[in-house]
This record gives structure tokens, C-alpha cells and sequence, in this order.
């Protein structure tokens, strides 16, 4: 993919960002926590398993590793995976490439992320990387009832924004983000993941 495919076009009215994994490499923090938390209800988690599962709403997320689990233990659980993973936020890897798109583009068109994490995990995130004052806006899972895949989020972040949501850019790197922002009408997705670094 050239730097031209991934630059917004003259007509582009806002950027908007996904933050793991696109803007910043959680990921395989995220990844090495949950292993440990599945691990004590007898979950090996595999490769294939966190590729189809690791973006979907927390609930149906956690039932994939533990069929009964309820609301309130899924909650619970993800309380602990978020102290177990700002202890460890120090290890994460800003994903430079596209942060530059961002520091070239503040200040000249608006700047939003769009995540379905959660508010308190993804500011420190930012926060860790450096990055947060890039950003007119911050849109995360606390924001909306439906979360990625819904469209519910970008929607909200281009309202808030006040762009049309066609003549928006939205960058992500998973199936389900693009499907989310695409269903929000985003006229255009790049996928970071074909994205040379």
C-alpha cells in the first residue's frame, strides 16, 4: 500500500482513529492478560481464538472462554484485566507510522479515536504514548450501549464532530472495526493491517 492510498483525500472532513492496535500495539498486552485470566477457568486461549474474539463487547467475549459466565462475573473480570494491564502499560509500543498521519493532520482537520475500549483505560493508553493532545475527541465504549461491531460508535464520533460521516477517513485494523465503520456510513476505511511500516 503506497503513503498516497492511505492519505485522506481533498474532500476528507475528519480523521478518526482506532486506538489498539491501529494507534498504539495493546494488543498482545491485552492478549497476555486475558491469557492468565482465562487460564484459571481452564481456557488455553489460541491464536485463532483471540483473532476471531478479541474485538467484540465484553459479554460475549468473555462467554467464549466461559459459557456460563454471567454479567457480573464478565464485569468483574474485566475490572481485574484493566489493573493488570495499567501495571503493565509501560509495555506497549506507540504504532509510529500512523501516529505520524495524526501529527501530520492535527491542527489542520479534526481528529477523533474511536475504540471499544473503555474511557479509563484508553486515555492512559494515549496518555502512555504521548499522544492524547492530538485528538479533538476521544469516543470509547462507555460512550454508546452497542459497542464495535455496532456502528453506534464512529456514528457518535462524526455527530460530535459535526462531519458528515462521508467525508470522513477512518483508520482501523480488524474486520469488526471496518465493519463498524463502514455501517456508520464512513465514506472511507483504510486497513492499517496492509499498511507497510
Amino acid at each position: 500500500m503506497s503513503p498516497d492510498s492511505i492519505a485522506p483525500s481533498t474532500d476528507t472532513e475528519a480523521l478518526l482513529f482506532d486506538c489498539d492496535g491501529t494507534l498504539v500495539d495493546t494488543m498482545s498486552l491485552h492478549r497476555l492478560v486475558w491469557t492468565e485470566i482465562f487460564a484459571r477457568y481452564d481456557f488455553a486461549m489460541t491464536s485463532a481464538w483471540w483473532d476471531q474474539y478479541a474485538n467484540v463487547a465484553l459479554l460475549p467475549f468473555v462467554r467464549a472462554a466461559i459459557p456460563d459466565a454471567d454479567d457480573a462475573l464478565a464485569h468483574d473480570l474485566n475490572r481485574e484485566s484493566i489493573g493488570m494491564f495499567m501495571e503493565r502499560l509501560h509495555l506497549i509500543d506507540p504504532l509510529e507510522h500512523v501516529i505520524e498521519v495524526a501529527r501530520q493532520y492535527h491542527g489542520r482537520l479534526p481528529l477523533a479515536v474511536v475504540t471499544g475500549g473503555y474511557r479509563d483505560v484508553v486515555v492512559p493508553t494515549l496518555d502512555a504514548a504521548g499522544i492524547t493532545d492530538l485528538f479533538d475527541i476521544i469516543v470509547t465504549a462507555d460512550d454508546v450501549v452497542n459497542s464495535k461491531p455496532a456502528p453506534d460508535l464512529y456514528a457518535l464520533a462524526a455527530q460530535r464532530l459535526g462531519v458528515d460521516p462521508q467525508r470522513c477517513l477512518a483508520y482501523e485494523d480488524s474486520d469488526i472495526g471496518m465493519a463498524s465503520a463502514r455501517d456508520a456510513g464512513i465514506g472511507r476505511v483504510v486497513d492499517i493491517r496492509d499498511w507497510p511500516i
